[in-house]
């Protein structure tokens, strides 16, 4: 099996680079995904996504049958012996070229909302009259054909990104917030030596005969707070 941690990390260069070579030795998906330790949807996934398309060379070419070979795995050319002389359309996947494509998309998803492009103040434009005529938000995104999905919407509205506020979203504005929990969640692993015999056993090795326990009870929040000490 592959190994869990890198399985599901994102492809690396060394791993497009390895999965290119290994397709113009004429490797199947699943040799490939054994030695990259990935599944062989991945690399199958990777590679549809990433052919790099070179025009015919010729009229005739053009006018032939599709190659068998670019229709069933690995759906390129990596690998066959007849590209040097082939007269159709060739399909080729490139590590370099593959890995600067993907980094491009990884890096656009993570980039957020740039409030300054156009096309975002043009939806909260197009969605600002539509509320305000009375439209659900809901009603409003899909009569308008805007791309902004329900969920960003709410988001973005609620980090007053929009025109319009949560006043203006009845619907919205009538739900009372999720209660979350305001006391920091503790690991479970930071309790693991602080238990009543740790303490014991820590009393012993060091010698402690006594110590002084202290605790708080706190009343209402900016109250008076009762210290005891035991």
């Amino acid at each position: 099996m592959p190994d869990q941690e890198k399985r599901y990390k994102h492809l690396t260069e060394e791993d497009r680079q390895e999965i290119q070579d290994c397709l113009n030795h004429g490797m199947t998906f699943k040799q490939i995904a054994r030695r990259i330790g990935k599944d062989q949807t991945t690399v199958s996934k990777e590679v549809k996504k990433h052919i790099e398309v070179s025009p015919p060379r010729s009229e005739k070419g053009a006018s032939e049958p599709i190659c068998q070979k670019r229709i069933k795995a690995p759906f390129v050319c990596n690998g066959c012996k007849k590209t040097a002389r082939c007269q159709q359309e060739r399909h080729f996947y490139v590590a370099r070229m593959a890995h600067a494509a993907d980094r491009a998309t990884l890096s656009s998803s993570r980039e957020g909302i740039i409030l300054n492009q156009g096309s975002f103040y043009e939806q909260d434009r197009i969605l600002t009259e539509a509320i305000r005529k009375g439209q659900h938000l809901y009603h409003a995104i899909h009569s308008t054909g805007v791309t902004m999905s329900l969920s960003s919407a709410y988001r973005y509205t609620q980090k007053g990104y929009m025109s319009f506020s949560k006043l203006d979203l009845p619907r919205a504005f009538k739900f009372k917030p999720r209660r979350t929990s305001k006391e920091p969640r503790l690991p479970a692993g930071t309790r693991q030596e602080h238990s009543y015999e740790k303490f014991q056993e820590y009393c012993e090795t060091e010698g402690i005969s006594s110590w002084v326990e202290m605790d708080t009870v706190i009343g209402r929040p900016g109250g008076k707070v009762l210290i005891t000490f035991l």
